[in-house]
Formats: structure tokens, sequence, C-alpha cells
């Protein structure tokens, strides 16, 4: 069986890697920085890790794969699938794991459907960094039962839910309201704290409020949010944007796009010589807040 990406950043990658470590021997991928120099170390290391091979259009890798998942950021989810149709044919599933919204999935599945192949409507509900492959995954769609099935032999965590095209994203989005919003919240209150001297203090209270693995969500949700503040602001985005479409309350996840904006704008992740690091205390040391 043959695997595509098309779009071959952090989140494609790390599946793919995973993926190979599990035995998976032909992977295929496309990304339209593919020729920039500025990435070429970085693809060509990506692809020795899951003996991949790059190809030179989104519709080659869709002609040449059994299974292809979209990894693009949301707001180029469409383009990348109306780029990827002339590939498209009967047997292909195709599997959109960005957070474009549930409007932008149907159209998806629509471009899909027009050219007889299955579409899966793919939602990432966990830490890919850590999880890779194994990083839980809802599904919905009328390719997605069989996805599993293929699957199976790469011991993927892959949930399917009942619905139309849009519910494994409907779900995303509204724990992000919570994810995200627990990510700004630790900052915002961190920021204070710092200003007041008090840091430690309050985190230790976090701690002792919420118990001691408390500590471990504390650096990542921090080091997260500014990592892919960029991002995550779209996600935000998408959000509120799905949330005003059901009439619902939207305040906690306009907070939440406003501080990642923040944080993007500021390039927060910038001001780190050696990188983000990955836990509160050297956020703080270095952040020049």
């Amino acid at each position: 069986m043959t695997v595509g990406f098309i779009g071959f950043g952090e989140a494609a990658s790390s599946i793919a890697a995973g993926l190979h470590e599990e035995g998976l021997k032909d992977i295929v991928c496309f990304d339209v920085m593919r020729n920039d120099p500025r990435f070429a170390d970085g693809f060509s290391k990506k692809l020795n890790a899951c003996g991949g091979r790059m190809l030179a259009t989104a519709a080659e890798v869709c002609r040449t794969a059994d299974i292809v998942f979209s990894a693009t950021p949301s707001n180029h989810a469409v383009t990348a699938a109306e780029g990827a149709a002339p590939g498209m044919r009967e047997g292909l599933i195709f599997v959109d794991v960005s957070t474009a919204t549930p409007l932008e999935k149907k159209k998806i599945a629509a471009i899909a459907a027009g050219k007889g192949a299955r579409f899966v409507d793919g939602a990432m509900m966990g830490a890919l960094l850590k999880d890779r492959h194994r990083v839980p995954m809802l599904l919905c769609g009328d390719g997605a039962k069989e996805m599993m099935e293929k699957m199976a032999p790469y011991h993927m965590r892959l949930e399917y839910v009942e619905g139309e095209v849009g519910t494994a994203t409907s779900i995303k989005f509204i724990r992000s309201i919570t994810t995200k919003g627990v990510s700004c919240l630790l900052i915002e209150s961190l920021l204070a704290a710092q200003r007041f001297g008090v840091e430690q203090t309050i985190v230790d209270s976090i701690v002792d409020s919420f118990g001691p693995a408390f500590k471990g969500i504390v650096d990542s949700y921090v080091s997260g949010a500014i990592l892919h503040a960029g991002r995550r602001e779209h996600e935000m985005e998408n959000v509120v944007d799905f949330l005003k479409s059901e009439n619902l309350p939207y305040t906690m996840a306009e907070a939440s796009r406003s501080w990642l904006s923040w944080l993007n704008e500021n390039n927060i992740k910038g001001r780190f010589e050696n990188g983000v690091p990955r836990n509160w205390e050297g956020i703080l040391d270095s952040w020049g807040l």
C-alpha cells in the first residue's frame, strides 16, 4: 500500500515517520514549498526519516497513493484539494486532517466525490509531536471505515464518529475552546505574575489545585501556544466562525484568538535564541516581556 501526503510540514512528516517505523514502505508527498532553498535541508531530513519520495504535484500524489492525507494550513485546504483533483480517482481515499471549517470539509468532500474518490474528515485530538501517527484521530465520511481497515496494521488510534462530513472537525473545534483557552489563560496569568515577582507562587498554587500532573500541562500548553501561534490563531478564527454559524456564544474562543494573534504579531517565538523552551520557567526567563 502507498500512502501519500499533501503538505509535508510538522503534522504530515511526524505521521509519516511513525508509519515508516511501523513498517510502511511506500510513502509519497508533495509540498508547495518543496523547491524553496530555505526548506531544502528540512525536507531532506523529513524524507529520510520516513523513506519517502517528494513528487512534483498534489495530483501526482493522488494518482500514486491508495490513501492521501491532506495536512495543509486550514486556509489552503480547499485550494489544495482543487489542485489534487486531477489525480483523484475511484478507489482513492482522501483524508483531510486540517482545521478547515466543517463547511470547507463538505466542499472538499464534494471535490473528491466528483472524481469518484471517497473522503474522510479527520480531526487530530492530541499531542502530535509526542504521539506522531498514534495521535488520537476522529474520523467521519464515506471513506472512514475503509481507511480504518487499511491502516489497522500500523497501530494508528482511529475512532469513527457518526454524522455528516464536518462532524469530526466540529468535535475538535469544541475541544479547542478549552485547550487553546487554557493555553492563553496560563500565558496571561504568568505575564501578570512575572510583573509582580510571584510566578513560582502562582504556578505552585495552580498545581496544588489541579494536581502534580498539571505542571506538565503548564509547560506544554504555554510553549505550544508560542510555537504555533500563527496556525492556532487561524484555527480559532475558524472556531469563532463555527460558533457564530450555530448561534452559540464565542466570547472565550474570540479571546483566545486575540491572544494567539498577539503572540504571532509580536513574534514572541523569535525572542528565544535557542528555540522556545519547553518549560514555563525557561520561557519567562527569556521572553523579555
